[in-house]
């Protein structure tokens, strides 16, 4: 058999091609083919680039497949890229990829090298280029015949558009990849969390209503016709919706259904995620629940440690801060609201505004006002790159207040007020009270 054949007929069918489909690609007679993957002849240069070039690969990929000096270098960065972002050096990690040859790559491997270094560069807050190299990967993925990975991209990509602030980008790329996708992805669980990610960036931009009538529509298609996979994403996206409604009980019920449909297992990647969100909505609703956070917490406790997520296990430390303040353990409320400091690192905007808030409760609560301060004030700092919105405006509200109990000047609690206005949009004529 001709060496080429065998990477020729994965080649073709991890891109969902049928034989004649490749041979109109490549314009060649089925029957050739057929006879190269069976390894009757072997290509020439010119077939063979023709074939690559159909088929969204490299002609060395074809000769030399995973042999090849390239995709080996370019697995070697990914390792190393990963074993970074784990020691908590995502900036490195980041100009590591950086310096692959992706020209030289397949489209499957120069697509993960490009979702490892959007990674990278969104834990290093550099959301913008991030969200350039996700376009990349989408559309690498979509001419490469790939339709569940390029939907997969794309969820992500919506998802980084959605924190860098870019709402009506993040809708209309979503819209484009959803259109642009149906028919090679239609019915995949990948496809229905795009969508259901398209409902979440909806409800960023504010368009709560019609998120719900959208949300409630896709969560109907996906008890149809989708996984369980597929429904769990729906409802977890759901319960955001009904959060933004203020609907507490409804989105905790989303959660709840979402976990149950996932089975509860906590090998699955989902579900520390979801404990992880729903412990916070559980720690927001009126009257808060921290026992029952505590519980989903300690649930996903040896999962979040595997996965050795310092993002994940630094919101893991602030919800326990959160509830353990809320159950009057003041030491222990400190203890993870350092941990979680410690943990969360430079350029996580919006966890590590929220771990430096929960030090701050739990400092003020312990009579340290100064030092609760200073936490607060390094909140602040780490919402000032926070994209404006909805969850912006929130969480200057929340510190406006925290800094006005904690006693700070009149001047900084009007101007942290003011912020959250500005984040939606608002313009305000507060000034600071005249004294009489």
């Amino acid at each position: 058999m001709h060496p080429v054949s065998e990477r020729l007929r994965d080649a073709r069918e991890r891109s969902g091609l049928s034989q004649a489909d490749l041979a109109r690609a490549a314009m060649m007679h089925p029957s050739y083919v057929s006879h190269l993957e069976r390894g009757i002849r072997g290509p020439g240069p010119a077939a063979l680039e023709r074939l690559a070039s159909a088929l969204g690969i490299t002609t060395t990929y074809l000769e030399q497949g995973d042999r090849s000096p390239a995709y080996q270098a370019s697995e070697a960065a990914v390792v190393r890229a990963r074993q970074l972002v784990r020691s908590g050096r995502p900036g490195a990690a980041a100009a590591e990829l950086a310096a692959v040859d992706l020209d030289a790559l397949d489209v499957d491997q120069a697509g993960r090298v490009l979702l490892a270094h959007a990674d990278a560069l969104d834990r290093v807050g550099e959301l913008e280029e991030a969200c350039r190299l996700l376009a990349d990967a989408t559309q690498r993925f979509a001419d490469g015949h790939r339709p569940v990975r390029a939907a997969q991209a794309a969820t992500r990509l919506v998802m980084a558009l959605t924190e860098a602030g870019e709402l009506t980008a993040a809708v209309q790329a979503g819209e484009h990849h959803l259109a642009a996708l149906a028919e090679g992805a239609d019915g995949s669980d990948a496809l229905f969390r795009l969508e259901s990610t398209l409902v979440w960036a909806y409800v960023a931009r504010g368009d709560n209503t019609y998120a719900l009538v959208r949300g409630k529509d896709l969560l109907a298609r996906a008890l149809q016709n989708g996984s369980a996979r597929a429904v769990s994403s729906v409802h977890w996206n759901l319960a955001f919706v009904e959060d933004a409604y203020g609907h507490g009980d409804e989105a905790l019920a989303h959660l709840r259904a979402a976990l149950a449909v996932s089975g509860n297992d906590e090998a699955d990647s989902d579900v520390p995620l979801l404990r992880l969100d729903l412990a916070q909505l559980l720690l927001e609703v009126t009257p808060p629940r921290p026992k029952e956070a505590l519980a989903e917490l300690d649930a996903a406790r040896l999962a979040l440690e595997i996965g050795e997520s310092q993002v994940d296990l630094a919101r893991a430390a602030t919800f326990r801060s959160r509830a353990q303040l809320l159950l009057g353990q003041t030491r222990a409320a400190l203890t993870y609201g350092l941990k979680a400091v410690e943990l969360i690192g430079p350029g996580e905007r919006r966890d590590g505004a929220a771990a430096h808030e929960a030090l701050g409760d739990a400092l003020l609560a312990s009579g340290e006002r100064v030092a609760a301060l200073k936490a607060y004030r390094e909140a602040a700092s780490r919402l000032e790159s926070m994209p404006p919105g909805r969850p912006a405006a929130a969480a200057w509200r929340r510190l406006a207040d925290r800094l006005r109990v904690a006693g700070d000047g009149m001047d900084a609690v009007v101007e942290t007020y003011g912020r959250a206005l500005a984040a939606l949009g608002a313009r305000t004529t507060m000034r600071l009270p005249v004294a009489r």
